[in-house]
């Protein structure tokens, strides 16, 4: 168990892939953190999974664009579960828009909550990771931010800065013994509804897919728990693309 005496915290930790996260890193020894907005309830059915499988659980939540509430959630998970060794980075909005109707208040929604709430938190965690002589970062993305799709500039537009961001960190904070990647997962099965125009643009996507499916959500937490863990002690500032081979095949979703 390759997480055993570690302190792990997951944003966007109350549903699908982040919920997935969390439960892996408790099966695998750690102890969870686990953060969302506003969902409570979603939140504390995670901490349950976290807990039936080995690790204790703690809930904060907070708005990630209100960086008092960040420093606040961070806080609130150190002290019930002491110093924070592995960082994912999940939460994410991802609002749509045509381009030419995208206002201001818009762009800044999804860039305080992609880019800057990203920002803040990592800032808040990372004196533990010095303090204890290392840690792990992990910074989703997701392949429409590569593959484009239409009525999402701003949001995929705010989380590209992720990857530049993540290369950015990697570098200064390598010194440390402190790790930096990102996973961008493909198409993945999260239990959406299925509606008419989601089954088309699902179709079109398995069909663009060379392993002609689509993922799981332990999947991508398999994938998240490897850039975390010690077997991937080398690997820093790198994007892992958990995408059944998509990338960067252009122009495959349209519109809706």
């Amino acid at each position: 168990m390759e997480f055993d005496g570690k302190t792990a915290l997951v944003t966007g930790a109350s549903r699908n892939i982040g919920r997935a996260i969390a439960t892996e890193l408790a099966e695998r020894g750690a102890n969870v953190g686990i953060s969302a907005r506003s969902d409570l309830d979603g939140c504390n059915e995670t901490a349950s999974r976290v807990e039936a499988a080995g690790g204790e659980a703690a809930v904060a939540l907070a708005d990630l664009t209100e960086p008092d509430e960040i420093e606040t959630m961070v806080a609130d998970i150190r002290g019930e579960l002491g110093p924070i060794d592995i960082l994912v980075n999940n939460a994410t909005v991802r609002p749509e828009k045509p381009f030419l109707d995208v206002e201001l208040e818009d762009v800044e929604r999804a860039q305080n909550v992609n880019f800057r709430g990203l920002f803040l938190t990592t800032q808040a965690v990372v004196p533990d990771m010095i303090d204890n002589g290392g840690g792990s970062i992990v910074n989703l993305l997701g392949a429409m931010v590569y593959l484009g799709r239409p009525g999402h500039v701003h949001s995929y537009g705010s989380k590209m800065g992720i990857e530049g961001l993540t290369r950015q960190l990697a570098t200064e904070l390598g010194p440390d013994g402190i790790r930096v990647n990102g996973l961008s997962p493909g198409l993945i099965d999260t239990g959406r509804e299925e509606t008419e125009a989601w089954m088309r643009t699902k179709e079109r996507l398995i069909d663009a897919t060379p392993l002609r499916r689509i993922g799981t959500v332990e999947e991508m937490a398999t994938a998240c728990c490897f850039l975390a863990s010690e077997d991937a002690s080398f690997v820093t500032g790198q994007v892992l693309h958990a995408n059944g081979g998509t990338y960067p095949i252009p122009n495959i979703v349209p519109p809706e």
